[in-house]
């Protein structure tokens, strides 16, 4: 069961604010981007959206399901991030929508220049290995936020609809934040999807290596000997590569692999703790928590 970080839900229009009950829109311009905020308060099908500039939408309230790139529907939730290049047509359903239960998104239309400045800085200093280039990757456009991408969203809202005098400075700062932290995720899930990264290079060994001895003991230092890097410059490398340290790395891959013993009925708290590479439940139940929000304990009852 895969785990999504959900946003801070916005205020809703009051009634008088209301245009329509369709995708009643309330807009928010800034220099490089504009937040739009979209509330539908009546079940609909197949209502039109397009924008002329890539688009970072979130859910924050009920469900949708969309349409794209001529596929098959699929389920919108709160927790979840589309990205839409620019002049794309989206064909959206509200099945629940209603006046109690409205649905509520946040569509973030972003300047072509600002994504480019961006992914120019990062291929420039801080490249991918083997000479690969970071990019945003449209195949890989519907996925759960992290803490690090929902934690950029929402200060991305609050700048928006804030007063703040250099609300225009703020916001582009953290423009470049979500747009990296989109990249890194996108790339993470490269990992998720047991694709090696970068061709077979050194992080896409290191990372089956780490993988395959999840359950064992891992020492940085024996980690770095194994693709020949220091210390300094292996920590540096894998959070460049993906966004996170290594330490970091395999305290999630300990998690997938120990939700995997509690979906299991017949597996219990403790073996999936020892299973994993925990050596501690009282450690495993604090961090398990702080990654999924949940003890182990309700996880188990939930899968």
């Amino acid at each position: 069961m895969a785990t999504r970080k959900v946003l801070t839900p916005m205020r809703l229009s009051k009634e008088r604010e209301l245009k329509t009950v369709v995708e009643n829109r309330r807009a928010y311009t800034l220099n490089n981007c504009e937040l739009n905020v979209f509330e539908t308060y009546q079940i609909s099908n197949q209502v039109s959206l397009r924008f002329d500039d890539f688009v970072v939408t979130n859910m924050l309230r009920g469900k949708k399901v969309m349409h794209l790139f001529n596929e098959p529907g699929f389920d919108y939730l709160p927790g979840e991030t589309l990205i839409v290049p620019p002049n794309i047509q989206m064909l959206i359903d509200f099945p629940i929508a209603s006046l109690e239960q409205p649905t509520q998104c946040t569509a973030l239309a972003i300047d072509r220049q600002q994504i480019i400045n961006t992914i120019d800085y990062l291929n420039e200093h801080h490249p991918l290995e083997e000479n690969k280039l970071w990019k945003l990757d449209f195949d890989n456009y519907h996925f759960l936020n992290n803490v690090s991408l929902s934690s950029s969203i929402n200060k991305l809202i609050a700048i928006g609809t804030s007063d703040e005098i250099h609300k225009d400075i703020l916001a582009d700062l953290t423009l470049k934040e979500l747009l990296i932290r989109i990249m890194q995720t996108q790339h993470f899930a490269v990992l998720e999807n047991n694709i090696k990264l970068s061709n077979g290079g050194r992080m896409g060994f290191i990372v089956e290596y780490i993988r395959t001895h999840i359950a064992e003991k891992l020492h940085i230092d024996h980690l770095c000997s194994k693709i020949g890097m220091s210390k300094p410059v292996f920590f540096r490398v894998f959070k460049q590569e993906l966004g996170i340290s290594p330490v970091e790395f395999v305290i999630r891959e300990r998690i997938r692999l120990a939700k995997k013993y509690l979906s299991n009925p017949h597996s219990s708290i403790k073996e999936a703790c020892f299973a994993a590479g925990f050596n501690s439940l009282n450690y495993f139940n604090r961090i398990f928590k702080k990654h999924e929000g949940i003890t182990p304990g309700a996880y188990q009852m939930i899968s």
